[in-house]
């Protein structure tokens, strides 16, 4: 177990986390960025399996946010507003009439103070933030901790801890892309996903939640038995069709159940396990990828290669009753944490 750090261009820190197994992680302290994955197939090879950028540059804009620490509200924003009380809270919209994933003020473009720390199971690092962001009209001063960890088990975990001076809504959340082949410009369509979900929420032609709860029940919202993405991108379904041929929804996930995401790629063996304290996870399947995202090694992003697993709350709790709410009060503690398990089948 080991944890090295390098400068990087503009004054940024390169943190690597290395554990026995043959498992790394690479961390920029800008935006809390995970740049590299490392993990074994079923022969032993160790390849990348998250989507970077080849320019590191190119994280002053992340316009995909590969990889980063998404707050202080993951998500959209419905018309970049809420009510706070009888306030009308209006944010700067990022994405049309919407705020998206904190906008201008998104913790994905702040530079954290960083903390490293190592014992005989586990590598990690400590990310640290206390943000006043009034000039894009959040509520409160926000102090964060984010800690990740790697284990000799194959863990990542990400441990999520915040408090506020005023109520305001927060929720934080980690938008790495990962692709189980090893090969980042290869689709994902042959991936198997397996969910403990109560249904998704549907979305509007601008991808906003209705407020509707849909169980997803033998269609290709159905994650109950496995299932292959390409079912749900080529199925014709209009939820799918407004995601842009695939997903880009909000699972609720059924309480207290272990392992509530299973990802298998039959290819490489490699197997990935999701379990969270969250009450959900957007299931993101790389929609908006493109060619004009040059990634590690030169290669191009391609439409469907890489998915993400979002576990947050719901921000369309603040214009829909019956959902989990989002609402950070002083004298609170946000603390939610996220395992990611890697295995081989």
């Amino acid at each position: 177990m080991q944890v090295t750090k390098r400068s990087v261009k503009n004054d940024w820190t390169l943190f690597t986390l290395e554990n026995d197994r043959g498992m790394s992680l690479d961390v920029l302290d800008f935006g809390g960025v995970v740049t590299r994955l490392t993990v074994p197939d079923r022969h032993g090879k160790s390849e990348n399996i998250v989507l970077a950028f080849d320019d590191i540059d190119d994280y002053k804009k992340n316009k995909p946010y590969f990889g980063a620490l998404i707050g202080p509200v993951a998500g959209r924003i419905q018309q970049a507003m809420f009510t706070l009380g009888e306030k009308k809270i209006n944010l700067k919209p990022s994405e049309g009439r919407h705020e998206l994933h904190g906008g201008e003020a998104g913790y994905h473009q702040k530079l954290w103070n960083v903390e490293s720390f190592q014992t005989d199971t586990e590598v990690g690092v400590v990310l640290q933030g206390s943000w006043n962001d009034r000039a894009y009209n959040y509520p409160g001063s926000v102090q964060v901790t984010v800690t990740y960890t790697l284990t000799n088990d194959n863990e990542w975990i990400i441990a999520y801890q915040a408090i506020t001076d005023e109520m305001t809504p927060l929720t934080l959340t980690n938008h790495t892309y990962f692709n189980l082949t090893g090969d980042r410009t290869h689709s994902i369509a042959g991936h198997q996903v397996q969910m403990k979900s109560e249904g998704y929420l549907e979305l509007d032609e601008e991808l906003i939640p209705t407020g509707l709860i849909d169980s997803g029940n033998g269609g290709p919202f159905d994650f109950s038995r496995e299932r292959l993405i390409k079912s749900g991108s080529g199925s014709g379904h209009k939820q799918n069709q407004v995601a842009g041929d695939g997903y880009d929804h909000y699972f609720l996930l059924k309480k207290g159940s272990a392992e509530q995401v299973r990802v298998k790629e039959p290819t490489s063996g490699r197997v990935l396990s999701m379990e969270t304290t969250q009450p959900g996870v957007v299931f993101y399947t790389g929609n908006g990828l493109n060619e004009d995202f040059v990634l590690s090694d030169g290669k191009k992003a391609k439409k469907h290669s890489g998915f993400c697993l979002e576990a947050q709350g719901p921000p369309a709790s603040l214009h829909h009753k019956g959902l989990p709410s989002i609402w950070l009060k002083p004298g609170e503690e946000y603390k939610h944490q996220t395992v990611y398990r890697f295995s081989m089948d």
